[in-house]
C-alpha cells in the first residue's frame, strides 16, 4: 500500500501477525477492545483515530465480525476500504455488505496461515482474496503490497472458498482439535509420517476454541463434509470389527 494510512481492529494472536507485516510508518493505530493487549504498544489508539485510516484491517473473530460492522459503521467515510482476514468468507461478507455503507470498499481475504505456522516468516504462503466492492486501483495496490510480502494469491469467490475450505481446513481443525482433547502428541516411537502430522496438528491446537467453533459453524458447508468423513471413519471402523479382508469402498 503505497499511500494511505493503515489501521488495524483486533489485536489478538492473528491480529499481532499481521501488525508484523505491516510498513513501517504507514500504520494510522491499532485498537482492541481489550486495552491490556495493546499495553507498550507505541501505535495504541482508539477506535475512533484507527476509523480515520483510508485501509482498515478487521482481524477480529468471525462470530464477532457482524458487530464490529455495525459498531464502526457510523464513523466511516466514502472511499474507506475495509479488508476482513476471516478463516470464513461467506458469513463475514455477508455481514459487510449488510452492515456498511454502500460507499465503503470491500476486501474478504483469508491468510492460509496462522500464528503458528508464519512465526518464521509468510514469504511463500498463501492469501485467498475475495475482490467483493473494491476499485481496481485500491485492489492493485493492495496486490502489489501481498506479493511484496511474498504471498501467493489466490483470488475466488466467499462461497468458493468456503465450499473448498470446508473439505481442507475444517476437516483439518476438526481431527486436530479431537488429538488435543485426547492429549495425543507426537512421541518417539513413530513412523515419520504420523510424527510429522501430529507436528501439524500442533501448529492449529494453540488456537482458540472460539476460532474452532466459527469455523466449523460459520461455513455453511461445514457441517456436510463433516458428516460424511465421520460416517466415512464409521464404516471403516465397522469393517475392521467385522474381520472382513475386502477394502472399504
Amino acid at each position: 500500500m503505497s499511500t494511505g494510512n493503515i489501521g488495524l481492529l483486533g489485536f489478538g494472536r492473528f491480529g499481532q501477525l499481521v501488525y508484523r507485516q505491516l510498513p513501517a510508518g504507514k500504520v494510522a493505530g491499532v485498537f482492541d477492545h481489550d486495552r491490556a493487549k495493546l499495553a507498550g504498544l507505541s501505535d495504541a489508539a482508539t477506535l475512533e483515530q484507527v476509523l480515520t485510516a483510508k485501509y482498515i484491517i478487521l482481524a477480529t473473530p468471525i462470530s464477532a465480525i457482524d458487530g464490529v460492522c455495525k459498531q464502526i459503521s457510523p464513523g466511516l467515510r466514502t472511499g474507506q476500504v475495509i479488508v476482513d482476514t476471516c478463516s470464513v468468507k461467506q458469513y463475514p461478507v455477508d455481514c459487510m455488505l449488510s452492515r456498511l455503507p454502500d460507499g465503503i470498499q470491500i476486501l474478504g481475504t483469508h491468510p492460509l496461515f496462522g500464528p503458528d505456522s508464519g512465526r518464521n516468516g509468510i514469504g511463500g504462503m498463501k492469501i485467498a482474496v475475495c475482490p467483493v466492492r473494491i476499485d481496481s486501483a485500491n485492489y492493485d495496490r493492495i496486490r502489489a503490497f501481498l506479493h511484496g510480502l511474498g504471498l501467493e494469491i489466490i483470488e475466488t469467490t466467499p462461497r468458493e472458498h468456503d465450499r473448498r475450505l470446508a473439505r481442507t481446513q475444517a476437516i483439518f481443525h476438526l481431527i486436530s482439535q479431537a488429538l488435543k482433547e485426547l492429549d495425543w502428541r507426537e512421541q518417539q516411537l513413530s513412523t515419520p509420517g504420523p510424527a510429522a502430522f501430529y507436528r501439524l496438528a500442533e501448529t492449529v491446537q494453540n488456537d482458540t476454541a472460539e476460532l474452532f467453533l466459527d469455523m466449523e459453524r460459520r461455513n455453511i458447508y461445514a457441517s456436510a463434509y463433516r458428516r460424511q468423513f465421520i460416517s466415512k471413519l464409521v464404516e471403516i471402523d465397522e469393517l475392521l470389527s467385522r474381520g472382513e479382508t475386502s477394502e472399504p469402498a
